[in-house]
């Protein structure tokens, strides 16, 4: 029985491991179709072999060879290869690999000179006022704003303008026309256009664009196409004039007009620059626009009433502490007077975002004057006009006049009762006469 057993073993043994003969069949026919690919994969192979040995030759011979030498070695390598290779099917494969391999290197090589030269030429380049600093090869490809075509970053150097965000490639520099409006805006003469440009004709212009005075002519090709700046009434050719859009604000300011209008690429950068200075008197350019836009009026109110509590806080220690005028850190110039604003302070007042920004800021600050600070809540004024010693007013209560000679606070309605009198400069004037000067102690 055990023999048998056994025998039943080996020939099942035997019968398992014998191949069939169809299956041999298509093993030898799956080989034959993918020889040519083995093929090609062994020549790849062959060439990633052909450069490491050249690499270790070229470190025998030299020790100090540096990763830029072996990827300039690797990118002549691959390029003296590509020019012997044939382009036919059968080199496909081995073509493709270089071609992958020298883009990489080129690549690798980009990232080395970038890294390298970042510390040294970031700010190095000034020309025309432009801070032009040295880009990095990843991102999207940009427009040159000199030559006007695509920048593209892989292959070509470029550098952008730290102030005004010009981009340009490198080689174009020399032919930039345009300053940088920083230079234009730190000059202390400088005022922004508060004027609505007027229309003009082209021969004011002598036919020609305003920035580079390429020609120009109604009708003509698209080149010659002139096309009108917004902000400053003059005629500029498609390379100086994008159609960018921009506010204009002469028009928020006569007009309460916040909305875009075309602008040439100069404009555009200069009003971008000055976007969050301060540099718009409301009261000085149009004293009535707050009588027509109830916002703006508002807002006015809220800057007088933050002046006052800036006096509040200038003598707390707590409030030092905690800098809680931080608050207003993203519009500084609100605690510095009452009526400058910047374009970004009317564009984000008209669309409904700055009002209650500031009101909440606004609460905030009334809440450690009235309640949390007893320091603050101490220099607050009784009103002197009527009896009710219980209510603490301050200056930027709502329905108090405050005395334009000693900045005593009272009701409005008591102070207009009393024919707006001030009972703090008739103790002060009948104290004068009392107080002798030294001259008359002398004497």
């Amino acid at each position: 029985m055990s023999e048998a057993h056994s025998s039943v073993n080996v020939s099942a043994a035997i019968t398992v491991e014998e191949p069939s003969l169809a299956s041999a069949s298509d093993s030898i026919g799956d080989d034959e179709e993918n020889l040519p690919r083995l093929q090609d994969r062994g020549k790849v192979i062959c060439v990633d072999e052909q450069i490491d040995e050249l690499i270790k030759r070229k470190r025998k011979e030299c020790r100090s060879l540096t990763r830029r030498d072996e990827l300039r070695l690797i990118v002549d390598f691959c390029k003296d290869r590509l020019c012997r290779l044939e382009q036919n099917e059968e080199n496909y494969e081995q073509r493709k690999f270089l071609m992958e391999k020298l883009v990489d290197c080129r690549l690798q090589l980009e990232l080395l000179k970038e890294s390298e030269t970042s510390d040294k030429k970031v700010d190095s380049l000034i020309f025309k006022g432009h801070k032009l600093t040295l880009q990095s090869v990843s991102g999207r490809n940009p427009y040159c704003e000199v030559c006007v075509t695509t920048i593209w970053r892989i292959v070509q150097r470029w550098r952008r303008c730290r102030l005004c965000g010009l981009r340009c490639h490198e080689k174009c520099i020399p032919s930039m026309v345009r300053r940088c409006p920083s230079v234009k805006a730190g000059n202390p003469n400088f005022r922004i256009r508060t004027e609505i440009c007027e229309e003009r004709g082209l021969d004011e212009q002598h036919y020609k664009c305003a920035e580079c005075e390429h020609a120009l002519k109604f009708g003509g090709s698209a080149d010659c196409e002139p096309r009108l700046c917004d902000y400053n009434g003059r005629y500029y050719c498609p390379r100086c004039h994008w159609n960018d859009e921009w506010i204009i604000p002469a028009r928020i300011v006569h007009n309460w007009d916040c909305d875009k209008y075309k602008v040439c690429r100069a404009s555009k950068q200069l009003l971008a620059y000055i976007d969050r200075k301060p540099l718009l008197n409301i009261t000085q350019l149009n004293p009535a626009l707050s009588k027509f836009v109830a916002q703006l009026n508002r807002m006015n109110t809220l800057r007088r009433n933050i002046l006052f509590m800036k006096c509040y806080f200038v003598c707390c220690k707590e409030a030092r502490h905690l800098r809680i005028l931080q608050y207003l850190n993203r519009r500084q110039h609100f605690v510095d007077s009452a009526e400058w604003y910047s374009v970004a302070d009317l564009r984000d007042l008209a669309e409904g975002r700055l009002l209650p920004e500031i009101e909440q800021i606004v609460a905030i600050f009334a809440e450690h004057i009235t309640r949390d600070c007893l320091l603050c809540l101490g220099n607050g004024f009784f009103c002197e006009l009527c009896s009710d010693n219980h209510q603490v007013i301050f200056p930027f209560s709502d329905g108090v006049a405050i005395c334009r000679e000693c900045c005593a606070v009272f009701h409005q309605a008591c102070f207009d009762r009393k024919s707006q009198h001030c009972p703090r400069c008739d103790r002060r004037k009948q104290r004068a006469p009392l107080v002798q000067s030294p001259d008359e102690i002398v004497s």
